[in-house]
Formats: C-alpha cells, sequence, structure tokens
C-alpha cells in the first residue's frame, strides 16, 4: 500500500540542493523508538569508536558516473572529518539512492541514525529504505535443506503476462530492478504467477488464523497502518506465537519460490528483505474490498490462509492481466486471482490491483512487500563497501523501524516480556 515514501525520497533528494537544508526540519515523525546497537567491529578498525578518525579503507567503486562518484567520495571525505553530521550522511545515502546503490543507501542512513539517534530525517529514512526488514530473516539465512521441488517449479503456477506500460515502465517501486531485463520471458512465463499447489501446509495456515484471531482479541486488529489503502490487519512481527513458523517459511519456501518466479531480478534468495508483512482480514459484514492501488516495495505476493470455500468473492484483481501463451493481439484484461489454503499469488508491487468484494463470509491472507538486498553493481561489490571505505561498522538494532519491529528485536535481545 502507498505510504510517506514518495515525500521521503523527494526531501532526501532535495537535500543534495545548496539551499535544501531547511529541509531537514520536515521529517517524517519517527516510528518506534529504542537503542540502535552496532555489529562488532573488524579487527582493522576495533581500537577506534564509531565516530573517531581513522585510515581509510578500501577505495570506493565507481558507479558508473563520473559526477555521482566524485560527489560520492566529497562526502566520504567529509564524514571521515565530521561523523556527526547529519546533513553530510543523508546527502551521501541520497546519491547513492540515485546512483541506484540502495544496498548502500540503507546501510548508510542505518548508520547515520545509529550514531545520531535523535535526527528524525535519518530515522525516517532508515525506515524509508528498510521497513520492518529486521523483524524478518534480516540475515538472509539459508534453509537447512533444500526448497520442495513444488514450491520452485515451473509446473507449480499459472502465469500471467502484464501490459507492458505497467511493467516496463520505471518505477519507484522498482529500486534498481530494471524488468526490460527480463526480456521475452516476462510474455513467455510471465510477471505474475499463481501457484496451482499449496506452498504451505493448509493445516498451518489455520493455526495461524487462531493464533491472530487470539492476539487480535488482546490487542485488537489495526486499520491505519497503510495510508491510501488501509487494511484490517495485524503484523506478524506482533503475533509472538507465528514468528518462528513464519521465518522458517520464508527461508524454505516462500524466498526460494519468489527468486525461482524473477530469476533475472534476484540473485539468490538470501537477498530478500521483507519491507512489511501481516495478517488481512476480508469480512463481508466489515471491510470487504480494498481499493485498487499500487504497492511501493519491488515484490509482492498474498499467501491465502482459508480455502475459497469458506467465502465468497475475493481474490487479487488486477486491471490489466492476460494468461502465458495467449494469441497474439489478445486483450489484456481485469483479471482476479485468488487460491486455496496455503497458495499464492506472487507479482511486481507496481502493478495495479486491489482486494476484490467478498460478499459472503470471511476471507484470511498474508500480503508481503519484498524487495532485493543488492546494489546496482552488486556483481561486483558485496553491500557494505561505503561503511567499509569509511570504517564504520554497520549499525544493527531497530530504533529507526517501526513499533512492530522495535518489539521484536526488544524481546529477542531480552528487553522485553512476552
Amino acid at each position: 500500500a502507498k505510504s510517506l515514501f514518495p515525500l521521503l525520497l523527494l526531501l532526501l533528494l532535495l537535500l543534495l540542493l545548496p539551499a535544501a537544508s531547511p529541509l531537514a526540519a520536515k521529517a517524517s515523525k519517527r516510528k518506534g523508538g529504542g537503542k540502535v546497537k552496532l555489529k562488532p567491529k573488524a579487527p582493522a578498525v576495533a581500537a577506534r569508536g564509531f565516530g573517531a578518525p581513522g585510515t581509510a579503507g578500501p577505495p570506493l567503486p565507481g558507479v558508473g558516473d563520473a559526477a555521482l562518484d566524485a560527489a560520492i567520495q566529497q562526502r566520504c571525505d567529509a564524514l571521515k572529518k565530521s561523523k556527526k553530521n547529519a546533513k553530510l550522511w543523508l546527502e551521501l545515502g541520497s546519491l547513492l539512492v540515485k546512483a541506484d546503490e540502495y544496498a548502500e543507501a540503507e546501510r548508510v542512513f542505518r548508520a547515520g541514525a545509529a550514531l545520531l539517534p535523535g535526527d528524525e530525517m535519518l530515522s525516517a529514512a532508515a525506515l524509508t529504505l528498510g521497513g520492518d526488514s529486521a523483524a524478518y530473516c534480516r540475515s538472509g539465512a539459508a534453509p537447512a535443506n533444500a526448497p520442495p521441488q513444488h514450491a520452485t517449479d515451473d509446473s507449480s503456477f499459472d502465469g500471467f503476462e502484464a501490459h507492458p506500460d505497467e511493467i516496463l515502465t520505471p518505477d519507484q517501486a522498482d529500486r534498481n530492478i530494471l524488468w526490460r531485463a527480463g526480456g521475452s520471458g516476462l510474455a513467455e512465463r510471465g510477471a505474475v504467477f499463481k501457484s496451482r499447489v499449496p506452498l504451505l501446509d493448509p493445516a498451518d495456515c489455520a493455526w495461524v488464523i487462531d493464533q491472530v484471531e487470539a492476539q487480535a482479541a488482546k490487542t485488537g486488529w489495526t486499520r491505519d497502518r497503510h495510508v491510501q489503502a488501509p487494511t484490517t490487519d495485524m503484523p506478524v512481527s506482533a503475533v509472538p506465537a507465528i514468528r518462528d513458523w513464519f521465518d522458517d517459511a520464508l527461508s524454505s519456501r516462500l524466498f526460494p519460490m519468489v527468486q525461482s518466479r524473477f530469476p533475472f531480478a534476484i540473485n539468490d534468495p538470501s537477498e530478500l528483505r521483507v519491507l512489511d508483512a501481516f495478517v488481512v482480514r476480508y469480512d463481508a459484514r466489515e471491510q470487504a474490498s480494498l481499493p485498487t492501488h499500487q504497492d511501493e516495495n519491488t515484490f509482492s505476493f498474498t499467501i491465502a490462509l482459508n480455502d475459497r470455500s469458506e467465502y465468497e468473492g475475493g481474490g487479487t484483481a488486477f486491471e490489466r492481466l492476460r494468461p502465458v501463451g495467449s494469441p497474439p493481439g489478445t486483450d489484456f484484461e481485469r483479471t482476479v486471482l485468488n487460491a486455496d489454503a496455503g497458495g499464492c499469488v506472487a507479482f511486481p508491487g507496481k502493478l495495479r490491483h486491489g482486494g476484490n468484494v467478498v460478499t459472503a463470509g470471511r476471507r484470511y491472507i498474508i500480503p508481503l512487500f519484498l524487495y532485493a538486498d543488492h546494489n546496482g553493481i552488486a556483481g561486483r561489490e558485496r553491500p557494505g563497501y561505503v561503511l567499509r571505505h569509511l570504517g564504520v561498522p554497520e549499525a544493527t538494532g531497530d530504533g529507526m523501524l517501526s513499533r512492530y519491529a522495535q518489539k521484536v528485536v526488544d524481546e529477542r535481545s531480552g528487553s522485553g516480556v512476552e
């Protein structure tokens, strides 16, 4: 659903202009609280404090634009002398966004927020790029076993073409993903996928519904977390009973599934991060549908938690799709895709879609908003190269993230009580 991303990104980029510094006062309010921790430092910098000057790290690689290279180097040189300058952190992160180095930008904003935890603009920038990613498989841990074949095999999915005007037109949700790189595969395999078989055990899905309803009985459902397309939902990170199950499902089945659908855009399942994940309840007597909208993340998918026999209507409605293999000239039409418990629908987040009206009963789903933690030059440099150049450790902990992710971090670190 739509968020504050466009406004925040605009503000960040405007900071690059000489007259833009007053905009820092207009930052979005920081969500959540809590302290931000730093990862243990590498031996080469272990003797230095976070903000202390030190020897230069590895040289920066070029990003393919001489002007950007010079501007990035200039901000890095300035930060080596003044690490508590919030404007420099914001400018450096903004330049990296402009260079399509999103993994670097997120790490820079997080590091700046760690050093300056009271700066709302840095916290908002880190939240914009990272969301609640720290609450879910942040390390990108590989599964203990290979995913089941049906989770990644083409025969397990129906594919649908998206209209070229939608899929090929650049959008901020793409980050550094070039959908044109999919080439003919976007027509031959599709850009939208519906599973033919359950990816998750339907019995587990029924258990998840029970756990979420039990949590909602204590805390209530949220109805205002998303700005333009609000849902009746419960963040997965706010339901302690299902967190371990969900992380296992991500690493063992769901991340491999998404990577297998978009192999030209995702190098490895371990690159995927969860910007947001939540259980939605559609009820014919309450919130029965969701308006057509675009998500502002790169990859989206919904997991069905109950069978279609338990409700009437429902499904994810797309404005312009057609089945893969359609004869030339076949129109792109409004298409509603749905699945029984454990099944999923996966698609690029920028495609216009909505929740088809439920006319009877209740429908439960888990929408997931994902992005790939890599850079435009990911094939040449592993993420974190800017901080390594600065001699600054990566930030951990999640004071810059939402209150739901903060609750998870507090509990896992022993500072909270379930």
